[in-house]
């Protein structure tokens, strides 16, 4: 998923020149359909949305090694670890 994340943010860089205002939502609309696949359902755009806004925090914070797609898709993947 961590490439399917990636391909999405380049898109996303193509469409808008790389604005940041609404991406969650734009990715999380490019997203839906797709991410359910890699799940054992299929989320919501709001559920998506959320994932991404959580992984960004976390991963500003943690400031891991890995590349966000990657580090996103591992917490999306693990969905409950993002609602708590």
């Amino acid at each position: 998923m961590g490439r399917l994340l990636g391909g999405v943010a380049r898109e996303h860089h193509e469409a808008t020149g790389g604005a940041a205002a609404g991406w969650a939502e734009w990715y999380a609309d490019r997203l839906h359909g797709e991410i359910g696949d890699h799940l054992d359902f299929e989320p919501t755009v709001a559920q998506i949305t959320e994932w991404l806004r959580l992984a960004d925090v976390r991963y500003r914070e943690e400031n891991p090694a890995v590349r966000w797609p990657f580090f996103y898709a591992e917490l999306i993947l693990d969905s409950q670890s993002l609602d708590s």
